[in-house]
């Protein structure tokens, strides 16, 4: 408990000083206003909601810590997700105000040692383009503050379909233009009870008539009753010729605290239960043979693996343990890092389908470009990656977990179409 309060304390303090600071550059803002009123109202609203917010952070620790199992995660989603709303228009315009005071003590420094009639104007232009660097902050904390709101409330429902085709030099006849749908990272426990948006979602899938679905983990977050009153929902996923599973890196529960380890093993026994009966295959450091026509491709499930600091259930050796030299090669594998770190160049899957990184739910794509502060921690993060044709494709994911939207980087549907090399 004294942890707890620790903790608190230290983040109040840092949820205080942005304010403070926030509150200083939007005065500097505000100062040819004449109104004393507005002034004065301005003051009392702005302090009345971090006062507030202060007061939010300290009912977040206590209901967090407290003995009560609320089966749900929309009080804790919901208020991270005020918190970034709150803190991250701030954080932007902070950065310019303190490049602002920075340029202030520049000038207001060279002026002390350099002074010149012939300098007077330059440093009056100067310090009016200082000036604005705050006012151009405001601005773009303001379009931050709205596409917050934005992904919060439609972003996160805004499924896209990414249509991928990929081609291969030994990709079997009876396989060449074969339709996969890749999902990953639902997290059902963040949706709440929005039904009609995720069936919605399902509805789209099944209009792509896939032949094939993969999903590359992390159905829930950490529970398996996340799932109550979605199994049929869920369940609605239609595929011609079968829908396959992995476990990603919450779907093993590591992330809470149990009573005993065999109340853990249950939830996760549970989880796998659910699955089956949602008509997916569920593997697990093994491989299956999908064949058409007297022909077969290889599809491999490896149970999470994850570099750094993630628990390493998969087993790459036991997965292909059975499997044939030379054969099409489609490797299901959670978390992207493992690519680089068991697969390429060391094995001969010619596919690896990952999810994990949910483009961080917040970045920009637009066309060909896209970019997320996700990347600086995965080099893999989304979309098609090729080297020494061997293939990599990370989904940006299904759901969210945190932040309960998506900020530029759209949840994702994705239509996987194998052929043949010409």
């Amino acid at each position: 408990m004294k942890g707890v309060i620790v903790i608190t304390l230290i983040l109040t303090a840092l949820l205080l000083v942005v304010d403070a600071y926030t509150f200083k550059g939007l005065k500097m803002l505000m100062k040819n206003i004449d109104s004393q009123f507005i002034k004065r109202v301005f003051t009392w609203l702005y302090w009345a909601i971090s006062i507030g917010m202060v007061l939010l952070l300290f009912f977040s620790f206590w209901y967090f810590n407290s003995a009560v199992e609320s089966h749900s995660y929309k009080v804790p989603f919901t208020v991270a997700s005020i918190f970034m709303i709150y803190l991250s228009p701030k954080l932007f315009f902070i950065l310019f105000h303190l490049i602002e005071d920075i340029s202030f003590i520049g000038y207001w420094g060279v002026k002390k040692v350099i002074e010149s009639s012939e300098t007077t104007e330059i440093y009056s232009r100067s310090e009016f383009l200082v000036q604005s660097i705050s006012r151009i902050g405001i601005g773009i904390a303001g379009l931050q503050f709205g596409a917050m709101i934005y992904g919060a409330t439609k972003g996160r429902f805004n499924y896209q379909i990414v249509k991928q085709p990929i081609e291969f030099d030994n990709l079997p006849d009876s396989f060449n233009g074969v339709k996969i749908v890749q999902l990953s990272d639902i997290h059902i426990g963040s949706f709440f009870d929005n039904h009609n948006e995720v069936e919605k979602a399902i509805n789209k899938v099944n209009e792509l008539n896939p032949d094939y679905i993969l999903f590359t983990g992390d159905l829930v977050n950490n529970y398996a009753w996340e799932l109550d009153g979605w199994e049929e929902i869920i369940g609605k996923l239609k595929a011609k010729h079968g829908k396959f599973s992995i476990l990603g890196n919450h779907d093993y529960a590591d992330y809470v605290q149990w009573d005993s380890a065999s109340d853990k093993a249950k939830n996760l026994d549970n989880l796998k239960q659910r699955q089956a009966k949602m008509g997916f295959r569920l593997l697990l450091n093994e491989s299956v043979k999908l064949e058409r026509n007297g022909e077969f491709i290889e599809l491999l499930g490896l149970e999470n693996w994850g570099k750094g600091r993630f628990a390493k259930y998969g087993d790459l050796a036991k997965t292909m343990k059975n499997s044939v030299s030379n054969s099409f090669k489609i490797l299901m594998s959670h978390d992207p890092s493992h690519w680089d770190e068991q697969v390429l160049e060391k094995t001969d899957i010619n596919l690896a389908l990952a999810g994990h990184t949910h483009g961080m739910q917040y970045g920009v794509k637009i066309g060909t470009f896209q970019f997320s502060p996700v990347q600086f921690r995965y080099h893999r993060w989304a979309g098609l990656y090729t080297e020494n044709k061997q293939h990599l494709y990370v989904n940006r994911g299904f759901g969210y977990i945190g932040f309960a939207g998506r900020v530029g980087i759209s949840p994702e549907i994705t239509l996987l179409e194998l052929r043949q090399k010409v």
